[in-house]
């Protein structure tokens, strides 16, 4: 037989590489379609880790700033209907309050920030004050002790900006960070210094009433409030055996906001000219009631030598509605 005809593939290993190598528009494109997209996720990338964390930052502090001025609303509209209370002797009307849970968000590439609304009437655990005196009357000496307090708070978990806690307690509005705690509006408690040596003390208590209850959410919630009570006595205070001509007035704060709330105090007994310590005109104790990551403290505030005690108490009935 003669030589046999070989079988020829299509292309031979030399053309094929050939063929590739002269073939360079489908590299080409493959190349540019990945420097794009490469471009592209660096733009990106670029926005969301530099860009995306300010703008949140920015939104989740102007919700903190709107939240302050929600709550220095509900101070002054609980402050209108305790005054109104007192010139017409009864409460007339109720108000409400809203309030924003969440902060803004960036569309497309985050979700807004939440936020927690509480609401911890009197007797409440982490908070609440107690009013402890004696007086005379008609010879006979009586003993108050009265309980009270109670808290709104508002907590912003924020995952750019810092966190915090606003709180409203007693009067007072205070706000709580891990850097420290402030007040920003304070509670109604008034020294008058007597030339006999004696104080006369103005105590503003608000008692808030209602239920245990929270909100959490993004949207707005309301807080509807109403002034169920309010009362003003005056008191001749008295020693222990009530034959004395004054006596000591107790104060004793349960709080969360230990620091901002000692420190006011302070600076209002030491301006009406009030001397601090053991054989003073006052002390001022704490005491850590439970070491949480928030520590609960009581803050006893011990008046000497009082003369007059005006205890004014309004009883606040609030509800939170979503």
């Amino acid at each position: 037989m003669g030589e046999g005809k070989r079988a020829r593939r299509p292309f031979s290993s030399s053309n094929r590489s050939k063929f590739i190598k002269e073939d360079k528009e489908g590299v080409a494109s493959t190349i540019g379609t990945i420097m794009a997209l490469l471009v592209f996720l660096t733009v990106i990338s670029m926005f969301t880790n530099t860009y995306i964390p300010v703008w949140m930052k920015e939104n989740e502090r102007d919700h903190m700033d709107q939240v302050l001025s929600q709550f220095g609303d509900l101070k002054g509209k609980i402050d209108t209907l305790i005054v109104n209370a007192q010139v017409t002797q009864r409460p007339t009307i109720n108000m409400f309050q809203p309030l924003s849970l969440g902060s803004d968000s960036v569309p497309v590439f985050t979700s807004p920030t939440g936020g927690f609304l509480y609401l911890k009437p009197m007797t409440t655990y982490d908070t609440g004050v107690t009013v402890d005196f004696r007086y005379n009357y008609s010879g006979s000496m009586l003993h108050v002790s009265e309980e009270g307090g109670g808290c709104i708070e508002y907590y912003a978990p924020n995952r750019y900006y810092v966190q915090q806690w606003y709180g409203y307690e007693n009067g007072a509005l205070m706000i709580y960070q891990k850097e420290g705690v402030a007040m920003r509006a304070s509670p109604s408690l008034v020294f008058v210094p007597n030339s006999d040596g004696t104080v006369n003390l103005q105590f503003d208590q608000v008692d808030l009433i209602g239920s245990n209850e929270s909100v959490a959410g993004m949207g707005t919630a309301g807080i509807v409030i109403d002034l169920i009570y309010h009362d003003s006595q005056t008191y001749i205070v008295s020693g222990d055996t009530g034959t004395e001509e004054e006596g000591a007035v107790m104060l004793k704060f349960t709080t969360r906001y230990l620091s901002a709330l000692w420190s006011h105090l302070n600076q209002t007994a030491e301006g009406a000219g009030l001397v601090a310590g053991a054989g003073g005109d006052y002390t001022l104790v704490p005491t850590l009631v439970s070491g949480e990551a928030r520590a609960i403290y009581e803050l006893t505030l011990t008046v000497f030598k009082v003369n007059e005690f005006t205890h004014n108490r309004a009883y606040v009935n609030l509800d939170l509605e979503y």
